[in-house]
């Protein structure tokens, strides 16, 4: 099976388009990023690190018509295709042809890393790269490489890639930080795109490719920047009263306070103790139960000014959540209020 072949796996993803080092979307480029491959190496670890990338590209840049910010290259001693695991091969530039420019040096994990830290041609490109890229990581036994070229066996960046806490100390050359305890390279990729340009487009695209990732995540990035939660979400549920009326999505209250959909339902349902639908529903039976109260409305037009559509789902969410109907819940009311006067509303 060959890169082409690996498209359906793939999931129609673009990992595989990236060839010789060119971007598809052909604009130019502000960082470049370099990821080592030889025989054997994971083609799952290598397709994760592609696809964060080209995910940033598209969700910061695309809709804006700006150009890509990265550019990923996959290199190999020799260039041309090279076999990774599971029999997919993958199309490599070699070494020589670019060996320098590049910000960030992945280096793949895999069975042939051993073999592949006896080529001499990568060991002298390895010291030269080493000396200018500012980030270096590499996956499980590809720390190999780097051992056989006489170099660090794990490099981090100016930001930490372990949770706070953990001692780093200066790395050799050019004043870097080493972490001997480096993360797996596709939390390097997700701290470098947080460093770029936000949490939130870090927690996205890692929630795209491992659903449900913010448990474990968060510790590791960092807390979203949000200084006070609690008032957050307090500006949160203010949204939620002021539009209740209109049709809203979820995405739409987190978009309000400026938060990824997944860090807003936790600390929503965590500050609150119910999630956001639940708040909005009970937010719009209130204003129901103040409408059919103080005004002699339709229940048809009450339920359309609280958001509920249509009298039919208000009748079926009292008879739910009160166990009564919409107009015995009127009548009720009106003898509790005796003969006041009601709006016309």
């Amino acid at each position: 099976m060959n890169l082409e072949g690996a498209r359906s796996w793939a999931n129609s993803r673009q990992l595989v388009s990236i060839e010789q080092g060119t971007r598809p979307h052909g604009h130019a480029i502000k960082k470049r990023i370099a990821i080592l491959v030889y025989e054997n190496c994971s083609f799952v670890e290598v397709g994760l690190i592609v696809e964060i990338f080209d995910l940033a590209n598209s969700a910061v840049l695309a809709p804006s018509g700006r150009e890509s910010y990265y550019s990923v290259s996959i290199l190999s001693s020799k260039g041309g295709r090279v076999q990774c695991s599971n029999s997919i091969s993958m199309e490599t530039s070699p070494l020589e042809s670019v060996s320098s420019g590049f910000h960030t040096l992945f280096i793949a994990g895999g069975h042939g890393a051993s073999i592949a830290a006896n080529d001499s041609q990568i060991r002298d490109w390895l010291r030269r790269v080493f000396q200018t890229v500012r980030v270096v990581q590499a996956a499980g036994n590809g720390t190999l490489l780097l051992k056989g070229a006489n170099l660090p066996n794990a490099r981090g960046m100016i930001i930490p890639i372990r949770p706070a806490g953990k001692l780093q100390s200066p790395a050799l050359g050019n004043g870097l930080v080493t972490d001997v305890n480096a993360g797996s390279p596709v939390i390097t990729a997700l701290l470098l795109i947080k460093t770029d340009f936000d949490y939130e487009t870090a927690e996205g695209i890692a929630e795209r490719l491992m659903p449900f990732s913010g448990r474990w995540l968060e510790p590791i990035l960092g807390d979203p920047p949000n200084a006070n939660v609690a008032s957050t979400i307090k500006e949160a549920t203010r949204w939620i009263e002021e539009h209740c009326a209109r049709p809203i999505i979820v995405d739409d209250i987190a978009q309000s306070v400026s938060m990824g959909e997944r860090t807003f339902l936790r600390h929503f349902k965590a500050e609150t103790g119910i999630p956001p639908s639940e708040y909005l529903l009970r937010t719009r039976l209130d204003i129901a139960c103040r409408l059919l109260i103080t005004t002699t409305l339709p229940i048809d037009k009450v339920a359309r000014r609280c958001g509920m559509r249509s009298g039919t789902r208000l009748a079926k969410i009292f008879k739910r959540r009160l166990g009564i109907c919409a107009s015995d819940y009127r009548n009720c009311a009106r003898k509790d209020f005796g003969n006041a006067e009601f709006a016309r509303v």
